[in-house]
């Protein structure tokens, strides 16, 4: 068996591990188990939360911590504990997410936590995806999570009602204390400023365990663009974004046709 000591594999989930129908693939489960065997370390970084995601990874042997709510929180899913994280700190978020409340009804609006995802907006516009895949959101009111911690203020809308929450954010000063993206056509993220899964990836790749080895990152969409230029090798699938393919060093096969087991079997082999 080959050693991949040197190794750091970190994978953004949907689009890149994750098949178009939410499950790992044989070829990819049966690529990482043989890295995982000889010595390598293998991480996730998503938008997820931490108990979302291993829903989806049963049975894989993620044996890193990893990014979560792209870049906000790095953990340990194995135990639980929670590394680093980012707050979106000051009573400006608050106001923002009443704002939003009122001039946006038909929007889908959520605030994460370090272990939970809460639903500020009416229950009949919720994103379809959180009855299907989330199994720890609640819905409540901004008043009762104001006093908490957030790492995270999310939206689900069309594109046009995106952008129209984006002039807010400007008008409001939210964008000059945050870093913003779009996720998904229809998500809008907002995290603390310089919070991306690329600057994680520099406190993750320090940790015990993960020192010294060499770095490849896989993602598809515009919130990996930046973990993709810092790592020593970024790989975009086939199915990624124009700028996200720009971002990496090389491309691979699409997310339906095992693009772990391609960069394992034959990227690494190159590094």
């Amino acid at each position: 068996m080959r050693s991949y000591k040197e190794f750091l594999l970190v994978s953004d989930m949907d689009g890149t591990l994750l098949s178009g129908d939410t499950t790992i693939s044989k070829e990819n489960r049966e690529a990482i188990q043989e890295f995982v065997a000889g010595g390598g370390r293998f991480a996730i970084a998503t938008g997820r939360t931490a108990g979302n995601a291993a829903e989806y990874l049963e049975g894989l042997p993620v044996n890193s911590p990893g990014i979560f709510y792209n870049g906000a929180m790095l953990a340990d899913m194995a135990t639980g504990e929670v590394l680093k994280s980012c707050r979106l700190t000051g009573k400006i978020w608050r106001d923002f997410a009443a704002h939003c409340l009122q001039k946006f009804p038909q929007a889908c609006i959520e605030v994460y936590t370090a272990d939970q995802c809460y639903i500020l907006s009416a229950p009949g516009q919720d994103d379809p995806r959180l009855a299907k895949e989330y199994s720890d959101y609640r819905h409540t009111t901004l008043a009762q999570v104001a006093g908490l911690d957030w790492l995270k203020f999310f939206i689900c809308a069309s594109r046009p009602v995106l952008e129209a929450v984006r002039r807010e954010a400007g008008k409001l000063g939210i964008l000059e204390i945050s870093t913003n993206f779009f996720s998904a056509t229809t998500y809008l993220e907002f995290v603390g400023q310089e919070v991306s899964k690329g600057h994680m990836l520099e406190a993750l790749r320090r940790l015990p365990g993960n020192a010294g080895r060499y770095v490849v990152a896989a993602g598809d969409f515009a919130n990996d663009n930046e973990m993709l230029r810092r790592a020593d090798c970024g790989v975009a699938p086939e199915n990624a974004m124009p700028e996200t393919k720009e971002a990496a060093d090389r491309l691979g096969p699409d997310c339906d046709h095992h693009l772990w087991a391609y960069i394992i079997h034959e990227v690494l082999p190159e590094l």
